[in-house]
């Protein structure tokens, strides 16, 4: 065989190779459910900001915020906003 002839053929058959080798699994198309879609944005819409000095100064920061939701929490010596857009 000569080495144009065999560079064609390699990369096929390199892919044919790992198709073989990986199985069934490698080409199913993965399966998603629509309630661990929604968790993800929920997730990535949601967070805390601070630490803030005093409760009032968290208070202030929730309601200009423009959040969904909002509340303060006291948590070692520091007052946390937690929020969601």
């Amino acid at each position: 065989m000569n080495a144009k002839k065999l560079s064609r053929i390699a990369p096929v058959a390199l892919v044919a190779a790992g198709v073989i080798l990986s199985g069934p699994v490698a080409l199913a198309a993965p399966q998603h459910e629509a309630s661990s879609a929604a968790s993800v944005v929920d997730h990535r819409s949601s967070g805390k900001k601070g630490p803030y000095s005093s409760r009032g100064a968290c208070e202030s920061a929730g309601r200009s915020g423009h959040y969904k939701s909002w509340h303060c929490s006291y948590e070692s010596y520091k007052w946390w906003l937690y929020y969601t857009s």
